[in-house]
């Protein structure tokens, strides 16, 4: 063992790298893997971290056999082989890779409380017994591809194994054939992930990776080519420009792990154009969903209630405004949405400006109408009525059922209402009349209106409790007063259906029926009482078209599902069509997205029943309301206020907007791993690179010399980084994003932008050329105490 220690020791530096990379790949993993398991994605969202890692441990492999190249050669020489041999050369790394995962199973456990519990509802278990078993095989992989590294070193030459100095050595065909399968790969990922639709297989979520890994490896044989190219002709421009060029022609531990930097740098502009996809997606989707600064639910108060606590609490309409949404996502036909456009301008104002629904949301106040909910406040029902004509004699009358009760004219009145706490009922008063022209009086207590009460119905038939005729009946109601409210001073219109079915009546003569149902006159209503039925008074307001709003969508739902050409309707608050006025068009609307009508809450009140079930009532308030008015809305709704950003947390939550931070995870560990691959080259050419330049000052040239050289060289790699993840991060954006699983966008929501941007690609571009700057910038920056022409002669001795 202290063999084996001592060895290790003398090795660090390669040991320590593989150990922090099997912590890196082992601990990310493990992150990502039990975050997706958490917030319900794919747990392959970690392939590209596993696919970067074992393109990485392979030179570290290959560094620790290179190191051990002369141990090797004596223990063969000694008669060391087989098995012994293999557990001789494996040993070290075997012990790196074990320290490392127990390492990243502790980091992994750790960054997965600290990641639930930051984006997620609820914190994950930190350690579940798949991550486990995933953590031992990626430890076993790691040492097999250790081990296939170093085989190399075991068959080479006994000359090779013992020389002083590493050449460098051609692509072998299998490094050919890995590399074509990349670019193969690439292709394959983003041909499949045109049809993945949010649900993709192994190979596309490899995709990232692979179109890094190729453009990568696209640059480092651009680089060559283009340095072999230009050698004869950099000679005439100086030796520096001719050592860099001739530096980049051939393999070289600072070119190579190019490769590696350029696909965690694609793979991390996905992942950061993935979350700023996402975060402007929440962004404009919560704008839509709620209009203002706040927002509270007010569903057990119905829309009705909802106007009358801001009209009570916001007088002035400048902060508080009611909304309802009916989502209907099973029945796009039927999504629709009603706002108070009265008060739309003040409190909304210019929210919705550079928003996609901006349009929609300037064109809102053009629904309003002059037709309003009636809102009465009070307790009873009473109603003031005069017959005007009395019933013919008794014996005229048709009796059914034996003799004939005492005749006794009664008059109906049934007014139907929505209270402001969403309960609806019917006060139904009778008054019995006995003597044409003597006033009579009925009255009734109606509880649920103490409050208030919208009325939402009207109808007066003849009470047919006692006697049943067809004479003609005429009344005057002088006074029909519920509440505070007079109902017999509002203009009224008899329902055509109510008439009709009365004319339809076989069993009655149609010259019994006076068709003058209804006359409007100052001292109150004039009414024909029909023969069987009511008769259904209406607002004449009610016969207007109710102005709306609707999208391209829900046109083209209508023109696809409408049988009935018989003109554009809405429905009311409580489900009923309503002629419609559309007097726009959008792509997206306020509060219903891209499918869906929006007309004015208190148009669509008036005459309606109780709010559907199915509705969201809300009351937004804008930016800079009064805390009393939140305070008073609070305690009326019983709920709490929730803010603009805690909405979009929400909404993020809801709909799978955490899955983009498994990217962006995912994207942290692939950089973290091409950092060490980078460091690591540097770190095993440092000591070759001093040689050369000991060798260069051997020959006459200068430190200065040699210096400029390596500055070109690292500025040539730096420009080739910068375009490498340029290019390959717009591609992989462009082919392969939208058939990741960032979002589960509902039906009528917003579409996830997908298109690359510019600032996203930049970042990661300029960091890594960053990286390779100041971590490549080290192998070239070396001192004239650190590469004297006599170090040459120590080391031949």
């Amino acid at each position: 063992m202290s063999r084996v220690l001592r060895g290790a020791w003398s090795r660090r530096g390669a040991l320590t790298t593989l150990v922090l990379m099997a912590l890196v790949v082992v601990g990310g993993t493990v992150l990502v893997l039990q975050f997706a398991e958490a917030a319900h994605t794919s747990r392959w969202l970690a392939a590209p971290l596993l696919l970067i890692g074992a393109v990485a441990v392979p030179s570290i492999g290959a560094e620790l056999a290179v190191a051990r190249r002369e141990e090797i050669g004596l223990a063969r020489l000694r008669g060391i082989h087989g098995l012994r041999l293999w557990r001789f050369l494996l040993v070290e790394p075997l012990l790196a890779i074990l320290v490392g995962t127990a390492l990243g199973l502790a980091v992994g456990s750790f960054g997965t409380v600290v990641a639930t519990r930051t984006w997620l509802a609820a914190t994950a278990p930190a350690l579940e017994q798949r991550a486990v078993l995933v953590a031992l095989a990626i430890a076993g992989a790691g040492l097999l591809i250790v081990g296939l590294s170093a085989a190399a070193a075991l068959r080479e030459p006994l000359a090779v194994q013992v020389a002083a100095r590493r050449r460098p050595r051609r692509a072998t065909t299998l490094t050919v054939f890995l590399s074509v399968l990349v670019l193969v790969g690439t292709v394959v990922a983003a041909y499949r992930s045109r049809d993945a639709a949010g649900d993709p297989d192994l190979v596309v979520l490899l995709g990232p990776a692979l179109v890094g890994l190729a453009l990568g490896q696209a640059a480092i044989w651009a680089v060559r080519l283009a340095a072999r190219g230009l050698t004869p002709t950099t000679q005439a421009r100086g030796v520096g420009a001719f050592l860099a060029a001739r530096r980049l022609a051939r393999a070289d531990d600072l070119v190579t792990p190019v490769r590696l930097v350029v696909a965690a740098a694609v793979v991390g502009a996905l992942a950061l154009s993935g979350s700023v996809a996402v975060d402007g997606w929440t962004r404009e989707q919560t704008a839509i969903d709620v209009p203002g600064a706040r927002t509270i639910d007010a569903t057990a108060l119905g829309a009705l209630g909802a106007v009358e606590l801001t009209d009570r609490v916001d007088p002035e309409g400048e902060h508080l405004l009611a909304t309802a949404i009916v989502p209907n996502e099973g029945r796009l036909a039927e999504r629709r949405a009603y706002v108070d456009a009265d008060r739309w301008g003040a409190v909304v104002g210019d929210f919705y400006d550079g928003t996609p629904a901006g349009a929609a949301s300037s064109e809102v106040e053009r629904l309003r109408t002059d037709t309003r909910p009636l809102l009465v406040v009070g307790d009873r029902l009473t109603v003031d009525a005069t017959a005007l004509q009395l019933p013919v004699p008794p014996a005229q009358r048709p009796v059914v059922g034996g003799s004939a009760p005492p005749p006794v004219n009664g008059f109906v009145v049934a007014v139907s209402y929505v209270s402001v706490g969403n309960v609806s009922g019917t006060a139904t008063v009778t008054v019995r009349m006995d003597r044409v022209g003597r006033p009579a009086r009925a009255t009734t207590r109606v509880r649920d209106c103490v409050d208030g009460c919208f009325v939402n119905g009207f109808e007066v038939s003849r009470d047919l409790s006692g006697i049943y005729g067809i004479d003609r009946f005429r009344v005057l109601a002088s006074s029909i007063r519920f509440g505070d409210h007079d109902l017999a001073q509002d203009v009224w219109v008899p329902d055509p259906l109510s008439v009709d079915a009365a004319l339809g009546d076989r069993y009655l003569d149609p010259d019994q029926i006076d068709r003058n149902v209804l006359v409007n006159r100052p001292d109150g209503l004039q009414l024909s009482l029909l023969p069987a039925s009511s008769l259904r008074l209406l607002d004449q307001s009610l016969e207007d078209d109710v102005p709306a709003l609707t999208t391209r969508a829900s046109q083209e739902l209508d023109a696809a599902g409408d049988a009935d050409d018989g003109g554009p309707t809405v429905l009311d608050l409580g489900g009923d069509d309503r002629p419609a006025d559309v007097i726009g068009v959008d792509d997206v609307l306020p509060l219903v997205g891209t499918v869906g009508v929006v007309s004015d809450l208190r148009t669509s009140a008036a005459g309606a029943g109780r709010t559907v079930p199915s509705a969201e009532v809300q009351v937004i308030a804008a930016d800079g309301t009064p805390q009393a008015m939140l305070d008073e809305v609070g305690a009326a709704t019983d709920t709490s206020w929730r803010t603009f950003g805690t909405v979009r947390s929400s909404l993020g939550e809801r709909y799978g907007g955490a899955q983009s931070v498994a990217y962006a995870l995912t994207a942290l560990a692939c950089a973290l791993v091409a950092l060490l691959a980078l460091g690591a080259g540097v770190a095993r050419h440092l000591r070759d690179y001093r040689r050369d330049v000991a060798s260069l000052r051997l020959l006459g040239i200068s430190m200065g010399t040699a210096r400029q050289a390596g500055r070109a060289e690292l500025v040539s790699l730096t420009g080739l980084v910068l375009v490498a993840v340029t290019a390959g991060g717009w591609l992989a954006v462009r082919l392969l994003l939208g058939g990741l699983p960032l979002l589960t966008v509902p039906v009528a929501g917003l579409p996830l932008d997908t298109a690359p941007h510019a600032w996203p690609l930049a970042i990661p571009a300029v960091v890594s050329a960053a990286a390779v700057v100041l971590v490549g910038g080290r192998a070239r920056a070396v001192r004239a105490t650190s590469t004297r022409p006599s170090q040459l002669r120590e080391e031949e001795r």
